[in-house]
């Protein structure tokens, strides 16, 4: 059970903003390690062990691809690994690459969480109140692609048991207009729903979800953990060179720390309260 997902989705979706913001900011080997080891136990929380299939199939592979890449088409750094003719592979370029596929990849997993634990009603609760149409909007939207792959199934499971001896690329094309015609059909029905239903004739927002002090202790949280951080990044706290010799020009320790809490606070959280439930049966 993840109890951080159970939070209010404002705080929910302001660490997500705010740990995606850092990790896109803070590009030093140290922090990046901790981005991409927080995003994938979070990630295996909520996925088990699907996540360690992501990971070996996609995630390590596009890492590697990614430093490769910049290894062959970076001309910088001064340790040359081999040579081919005139070109010469460094390792810093190697390096380089290989920290922009780690930044990528929490990033990426980051997002993963994200879809998972912001859902599209999560969503519509977080800008219901003061942009209800744009929240709708977008719930709509995310809710589409779920739809969609539910559809296709049903649509392909329907027409597997038929051999009219067509080609494979007609029967997918077949299936496509198919599901097409389905997502028209079911969209001219949520819209004469929505009209019977007085949609935007003077309708109050509603939500679920109540607001506790917990909620705001974790947006304080989330949001001095953050502003720390970027203020030790742009006074030059944090500074790692990567050309044309590799060098860490300064480091805070503080701030590693910060950042280790702020991006393992879901699984801290979730610790916690085993902690707490813990004790409470120790008292039964």
């Amino acid at each position: 059970m993840d109890r951080f997902s159970k939070l209010n989705p404002k705080a929910a979706f302001l660490f997500f903003i705010l740990i995606i913001a850092a990790s896109l900011i803070l590009f030093h080997p140290a922090f990046l390690a901790v981005s991409f080891l927080s995003a994938f136990c979070y990630k295996v929380k909520l996925e088990g062990k699907t996540a360690f299939s992501y990971l070996f199939k996609f995630i390590l592979p596009m890492t590697v691809l990614i430093g490769v890449f910049n290894m062959f088409f970076a001309r910088y750094g001064e340790t040359v690994m081999f040579s081919l003719g005139e070109n010469n592979f460094t390792f810093e370029s190697l390096f380089y690459g290989i920290c922009q596929g780690i930044m990528f990849s929490g990033v990426l997993m980051w997002f993963s969480c994200y879809s998972q634990v912001i859902t599209s009603e999560r969503l519509f609760a977080v800008f219901g109140r003061f942009a209800p149409n744009t929240a709708l909007v977008f719930s709509m939207v995310l809710s589409f692609i779920p739809r969609f792959k539910k559809n296709l199934a049903e649509i392909r499971d329907a027409r597997e048991l038929i051999n009219d001896g067509t080609s494979k690329l007609k029967k997918e094309l077949s299936n496509f207009s198919a599901l097409i015609t389905m997502v028209f059909e079911e969209s001219i029905e949520t819209a004469n729903s929505m009209k019977s239903r007085g949609f935007s004739k003077g309708r109050t927002p509603y939500s679920k979800y109540s607001f506790s002090f917990k909620d705001a202790f974790i947006i304080a949280v989330c949001i001095i953990c953050f502003v720390f951080l970027a203020v030790i990044r742009f006074i030059g706290k944090i500074s790692f060179i990567f050309e044309p010799v590799i060098i860490m020009k300064s480091f805070s320790f503080a701030a590693l720390a910060v950042y280790i809490f702020f991006a393992f606070l879901p699984l801290i959280i979730d610790f916690t309260e085993d902690i707490r439930w813990f004790c409470l049966k120790q008292k039964i």
